[in-house]
């Protein structure tokens, strides 16, 4: 028999995404429940940091590895809730001791400075000393937040310093950087993408030359690169001189991530004062082909671009990803047959993924026959999570369309 509060939550929720609001039921869920709870758990106190994952009772799990990655967004997560008077008591707090903590260890200075892919938090040593570059987007977006939150002007030091460790050990031929110091292949998009997120945020922050510049850079790359114009979709991986080919897997496509660069395309608009409407409808159509099956919202996690499936799960961050599309597309154009998309996947994301957890929990993945086939709740969901309530307003969206109807 589930805890009674599983049942009572699952309650709640089936009430509110009936309510006709279910993106401001979602807002709600993951602000008043998801939030507490994840810093309650997901913090260790004697280690000083969060946790990689927890296991799927919710509690910390037997691992203490833990990537730059998924620490730094988890910084990320309680910074931004307190920069929107969200954040739970003491979690802004925690967030700069877990940011100490992270650079204190994993900080590498010198010819190849940058910050390590991991460590352990039960010896505070080094696991993987490879300096990546989605790494270092990563904690560069924590820090952005982190200035916001306290005014300290030693945190956007550490940015500066940490764009030029990017620049100096990553340094790469043919445009954009290198994705890790070692120089691994297949090149990859991903990392560029959230080193894209990171100088938006630093841009919208503080909006010094250097960040609008490197923004701009990025998003030429993607257009370059990593948009292919002649079927509308996002290349993942390269050759070394971004060539597009299978021998670097170049036919693997993940629809999460044409959604997410929606996302971020519209965003940059409003900082580049530009239109790029045609291109983020075409990428929106290419992800949301791009589903588990004919009659679900939810896309899968990678296909090729032949159409066939590569991955047959549907982890819950494209599903986030799809959703922040969906908002980012009704806000630009009005649409509300993007709303309506997002209402829908909004109540499907609470029913199947926020349901039937422990408290204030997820269900992170689902195969292809809608099997929940996960084996932990990943930390580094908690950052897809909060950007759907941090980047876009649902409240405003939700009550403003809401009021629409009842003057008909």
């Amino acid at each position: 028999m589930k805890p009674l509060i599983w049942l009572f939550e699952a309650v709640i929720l089936n009430y509110l995404k009936d309510f006709a609001m279910p993106l401001l039921a979602l807002k709600k869920h993951l602000t008043e429940v998801m939030l507490p709870v994840w810093l309650k758990r997901a913090f260790d106190d004697k280690a000083s940091q969060f946790v990689e994952a927890l296991s799927l009772d919710g509690d910390h799990t037997r691992s203490t590895v833990v990537r730059t990655r998924t620490a730094a967004r988890q910084i990320y997560v309680f910074a931004n809730a307190y920069c929107r008077n969200a954040a739970p008591i003491g979690a802004l707090d925690k967030a700069q001791i877990a940011f100490e903590n992270l650079k204190s260890i994993c900080w590498v200075p010198g010819e190849r400075a940058g910050f390590a892919r991991s460590y352990d938090l039960a010896t505070s040593r080094v696991v993987d000393p490879e300096i990546d570059l989605y790494d270092q987007s990563c904690v560069l977006l924590a820090l952005a937040w982190l200035f916001k939150a306290t005014g300290n002007s030693g945190y956007k030091s550490i940015v500066d310093e940490t764009l030029c460790a990017i620049d100096k050990t990553l340094a790469a031929d043919f445009g954009g950087w290198a994705e890790t110091a070692s120089g691994d292949l297949p090149r990859r998009q991903n990392p560029h993408m959230h080193f894209f997120e990171a100088c938006l945020a630093l841009w919208e922050i503080d909006g010094s030359y250097t960040y609008v510049t490197r923004a701009r850079e990025i998003f030429a790359l993607f257009q370059a690169q990593f948009y292919d114009r002649e079927f509308g979709l996002l290349r993942e991986f390269f050759g070394p001189a971004w060539e597009i080919s299978k021998e670097y897997g170049s036919d693997r496509i993940e629809p999460g991530h044409m959604a997410e660069w929606v996302w971020l395309i519209r965003r940059y608009e409003k900082l580049a004062k530009g239109d790029h409407t045609q291109l983020c409808a075409n990428l929106l159509a290419s992800s949301q082909r791009c589903r588990s099956g004919s009659f679900t919202p939810f896309i899968l996690d990678e296909v090729f671009d032949d159409g066939s499936i590569s991955k047959n799960t549907r982890r819950l961050w494209p599903q986030i990803e799809l959703l922040k599309a969906y908002v980012a597309e009704y806000t630009a154009q009005n649409d509300p047959i993007n709303l309506d998309r997002a209402r829908q996947l909004a109540t499907q994301i609470m029913t199947e993924y926020l349901s039937h957890t422990p408290h204030g929990m997820w269900r992170d993945c689902f195969d292809g026959s809608g099997n929940f086939v996960a084996n932990s709740i990943p930390g580094s969901s908690a950052y897809h999570l909060w950007t759907i309530v941090a980047d876009l307003d649902l409240e405003g969206i939700e009550i403003s369309s809401f009021a629409a109807r009842e003057t008909c």
